[in-house]
């Protein structure tokens, strides 16, 4: 295994690679384009993308990106079970809400909070409002 040079983006890559990890550009088109010729010839001076060879199939980073995801999926969803029953206020959550309700009761608006923690929070908030305008 070697390191050779993407043809399209000029970044390194292996030699058994299938296509460039930068770019997604084929590796079979290295090595069309690698084959020595009768004279070296030097490439024009790009300040682009090169062109490509459309008889190439091409890989975007994209499909690699789909299927990453396709297969991740299946474990996502197994991961992530549907939680049963409200979610539970932490303790560090009750005291900051107690303490600062301000600021923390819209931590209770977050998913899986219950109505009536949600209910309790913003009680507490609006009766501290009604005591300080007392």
């Amino acid at each position: 295994m070697a390191l050779i040079e993407c043809f399209e983006c000029k970044q390194r890559i292996s030699s058994t690679a299938p296509a460039c990890i930068h770019c997604g550009a084929p590796a079979a088109a290295q090595a069309v384009a690698a084959t020595p010729s009768s004279a070296p010839q030097q490439a024009p001076l790009s300040f682009g993308r090169l062109p490509t060879d459309e008889s190439v199939p091409r890989a975007t980073p994209a499909a690699f990106r789909r299927r990453r995801q396709a297969q991740a999926e299946p474990e996502v969803a197994a991961s992530v079970a549907a939680p049963t029953g409200p979610r539970k206020v932490e303790l560090w959550l009750k005291i900051m809400v107690f303490l600062l309700p301000a600021f923390f009761v819209w931590f209770l608006l977050r998913r899986g909070h219950s109505a009536l923690q949600r209910l309790i929070g913003f009680a507490w908030l609006g009766l501290l409002i009604l005591l300080t305008k007392a």
